[in-house]
């Protein structure tokens, strides 16, 4: 029969207290080793008395310069930047490739005391399987930015995915481009300066792709420009004169119309029973809700701003009176005016086909 070995409890305890003082030494050693890197990460003089020297970063770290901060940026701006890139590098140096600093800080051209401070980060996205290409640049935008607010207002930090990179080398983004040929790599691991030499040289150039996709980015914004105008501009005028229109209404008392029987409501109720808009009023009034229309559905295709600029002044004269109407009700009923939030925009709208005006 086997027989149990008796333990005693005092030994037992003992051992536990053993093994855990074993594992905090080792979390100790750790993080002395941490704190000795990041110590040489930050560049400490150490050595005797007259003799000092330099400790370089070791390993992949040795591609980080702060002399080319202090060259490129005022000395409270290169401090600043120098212990924003150490955050980024202590939290994601596995995955940071090149850093580099562009813009008016490195060319001098415009740049003032309240300049940014342009920053960009090239970084390996090559295993991360969780996120799309564009939700990755938007994290690691927020982040960056996060941790920038911790040391300078001025800096501006952009993250470029080395996959995206790379497809910008190949067809040639004007954005990379231009960060090819005005940055300055204050960190690399071998990713951004031999692609900065290749361009130097002129060994990237301009592709058919690369000229095609900026022609069609350039239709696609001025298509983009006129769908705002013809759309999201005339439908706020649109919207703007039928609420108003409506809270006249309902200021007499009735129940606000549809937006295509507003204008005839307003003819029987403000011009014909209680004379305050004139029938031009009201002619402005249908002629933008009409004009609208038109525009959603698809009969006028497009609008100048000639055009444009003409309703949007119709608009603004018959909301203004509409709004001196109900103010001059209230007043007379002893109310308090209008309070009016300038930075919303609301509308009402009923589901009804067809309403006949009918006092409450």
């Amino acid at each position: 029969m086997h027989q149990t070995e008796n333990v005693n409890p005092v030994e037992g305890a003992l051992n536990k207290l053993f093994s855990t003082i074993e594992v905090l030494s080792t979390k100790i050693d750790e993080l002395n080793e941490r704190v000795d890197y990041m110590s040489s990460f930050v560049g400490l003089d150490v050595g005797e008395e007259g003799k000092t020297e330099h400790i370089e970063p070791p390993g992949q770290l040795a591609g980080l310069s702060f002399d080319i901060l202090e060259k490129i940026l005022p000395s409270k701006d290169a401090n600043s930047i120098r212990s924003y890139f150490l955050r980024v590098l202590s939290l994601f140096r596995k995955y940071i490739k090149s850093i580099v600093v562009f813009g008016s800080s490195k060319t001098k051209t415009g740049m003032t005391s309240t300049s940014d401070i342009d920053v960009a980060f090239i970084v390996d996205d090559t295993d991360i399987q969780k996120f799309t290409l564009e939700q990755l640049k938007d994290r690691l935008f927020t982040k960056m930015a996060e941790i920038a607010r911790d040391f300078s207002d001025k800096i501006h930090a952009q993250a470029y995915p080395l996959s995206e990179f790379w497809a910008s080398i190949i067809k040639p983004n004007p954005v990379i481009l231009t960060l090819l040929r005005d940055g300055v790599a204050v960190y690399d691991t071998g990713y951004f300066v031999p692609i900065q030499l290749l361009y130097k040289t002129g060994n990237i150039v301009p592709t058919k792709e690369s000229i095609d996709s900026n022609i069609e980015n350039a239709e696609g914004l001025l298509m983009l420009a006129d769908n705002v105008l013809t759309t999201k501009l005339t439908l706020d005028l649109y919207n703007s004169v039928v609420a108003a229109g409506q809270a006249l209404l309902m200021e007499y008392g009735y129940l606000p119309p549809v937006p295509k029987e507003v204008s005839r409501d307003l003819m029987v109720v403000a011009v014909e029973k209680e004379k305050v808009l004139t029938k031009d009023d009201v002619e402005k009034i249908d002629d933008i809700i009409k004009w609208f229309k038109k525009i959603d559905h698809g009969e006028l295709k497009s609008v100048t701003g000639e055009e444009y600029s003409k309703k949007q002044k119709y608009s603004r004269e018959v909301v203004d009176k509409i709004l001196g109407i109900i103010q001059n009700l209230r007043e007379k009923k002893g109310m308090p005016k209008p309070a009016i939030d300038k930075s919303l925009l609301k509308t009402a709208e009923s589901n009804s086909d067809k309403y006949n005006p009918q006092a409450k």
